[in-house]
């Protein structure tokens, strides 16, 4: 079963990859739309999705009908609309305070608020703070301000800075090996780009990153070996990192996209400073991303202005049995099985060290939910070479929900001649998320790895955007 599973999400991203054109926009829409309604006619894609609508879908559903009645109770009472109202401030609309929820295994559990303040100095311009607090007590703190538009030109800066207090952080290394070390470093970032033409945009930055591991607070395993020492573990050391980027952005909406597609690739050179006796530090790294949307179906994935209105009317004296009936797999209606959205992403970054063995365990690539990986932690591998490639089918349920499943792959070396096949990882399972067009509330999954690996994804970080 699990083969099939990953053959069909093969299959699929094949499909997408071979069908790189853009899709034909329908003239016929109705004036109440909001969203241009989109038709594909590829016989390939439809042969490619049949299992997924009328086999894999149903049953996602069937599996998710504990969740589904109280989102539709969530969209019957508004509850999306009044919580955006309650968390917006300003006269504009241009400040957002709200919560933040991270549950992953371990201490690595934390929770937080972010405070979004746009136009804060200038016009075309925000500010992002978040503080989070971790179970084990440990907390770190970030700040990030961006300038668009600067002068009236398309050039922009960017500035950031983050500390972290933790008693108990941990690096697992390529060797399975896991270093437990205290942890009170503090990060700053520089930038500045521009557009080049059309999406594409050019950044350089520097980075000012000010490292101090020491022993751990509490009882941990501890290596004071000759290499942990040159890794630098329980060191104090300061890296310089230079950055020079490109990429570009097609997305039609920021949290809830239906076509287009995200690149970039990166260069960096990173100077570090002397430690354990040694000056041979330094490292480069490459590093690029691709995600591509591709709507499935012959109907717009987001709800029109219409649409919602009736959606409204009907749920807003719904019983839950009535709710129930409704995303009953037998009775799920055409129209819902016409709105699909397939995500593919490929992803890799490559660290070169200039003295073999030398270069700082910071510099390590990290494999985990953040790549995404979703059944491992964050960073739960790690080595110079890492690569993955994640698929992800979504379809609404409600106005402002998903349910998607999802199947991943990733693995781990020290280059591109030692890539071991058993170092590759998989991650599968299903979920939903709960958003709106603008702006990103949060998202739940199960992930499994292999027969018995099952982790619980709980969080308010969206996965690809």
């Amino acid at each position: 079963m699990k083969n099939f599973f990953n053959t069909l999400f093969l299959l699929a991203a094949l499909a997408v990859a071979a069908n790189a054109a853009e899709p034909e926009l329908d003239d016929d829409f109705s004036q109440d739309s909001t969203i241009i309604n989109i038709e594909h006619r590829d016989r390939l894609l439809a042969i490619v999705s049949w299992p997924f609508v009328r086999i894999v879908q149903p049953t996602v559903e069937f599996l998710m009908y504990p969740v589904i009645p109280p989102l539709i109770y969530i969209s019957r009472e508004n509850l999306i609309e009044k919580g955006h109202n309650l968390i917006t401030y300003g006269d504009e609309g241009q400040i957002m305070f709200y919560p933040t929820i991270n549950a992953e295994i371990g201490g690595a559990s934390n929770i937080g608020f972010a405070y979004r303040h746009a136009n804060l100095l200038f016009g075309d311009d925000y500010m992002l703070f978040g503080p989070r607090l971790y179970t084990n007590a440990d907390w770190d703190a970030s700040v990030f301000y961006q300038k668009n538009k600067i002068m009236s030109t398309s050039f922009f800066g960017e500035l950031g800075a983050s500390y972290r207090e933790m008693g108990s952080n941990d690096f697992r290394d390529p060797k399975n090996m896991t270093y437990t070390f205290a942890d009170s470093s503090v990060n700053f970032y520089t930038a500045l780009g521009f557009n080049l033409v059309s999406y594409w945009n050019l950044k350089f930055a520097v980075g000012y990153n000010f490292y101090r591991f020491d022993w751990p607070n509490i009882s941990g395993e501890i290596d004071s070996s000759p290499e942990a020492e040159d890794r630098g573990f329980y060191k104090h050391f300061n890296t310089f990192p230079l950055t020079v980027s490109l990429f570009s952005n097609t997305l039609d909406e920021p949290y809830a996209p239906t076509k287009g597609s995200k690149f970039s690739i990166g260069y960096t050179y990173a100077s570090v400073s002397p430690y354990s006796g040694s000056k041979d530090h330094n490292y480069h790294a490459v590093e690029s991303r691709y995600v591509r949307y591709f709507l499935l179906g012959n109907k717009s994935y987001a709800m029109t202005v219409a649409e919602s209105e009736a959606n409204r009317e009907r749920l807003r004296n719904l019983s839950f049995k009535e709710a129930i009936e409704i995303l009953n797999p037998i009775n799920v209606r055409e129209e819902i099985l016409e709105r699909r959205v397939l995500v593919t992403q490929i992803k890799a970054r490559y660290m070169l060290e200039e003295n073999k063995g030398k270069a700082p365990f910071t510099a390590m690539g990290r494999l985990g939910d953040n790549y995404p990986l979703r059944a491992y932690p964050s960073g739960h591998f790690t080595g110079p070479l890492i690569a993955g490639i994640s698929t992800e089918y979504r379809w609404p349920i409600d106005l402002y929900a998903d349910a998607l499943i999802f199947n991943e792959y990733g693995i781990f070396g020290d280059d591109f001649k030692n890539l071991p096949l058993s170092n590759l990882r998989n991650s599968y399972g299903f979920g939903f998320r709960v958003r709106t067009p603008k702006l990103f509330i949060t998202r739940f999954a199960l992930a499994f790895h292999g027969k018995h690996g099952v982790s619980l994804v709980l969080t308010t970080r969206p996965d690809y955007e």
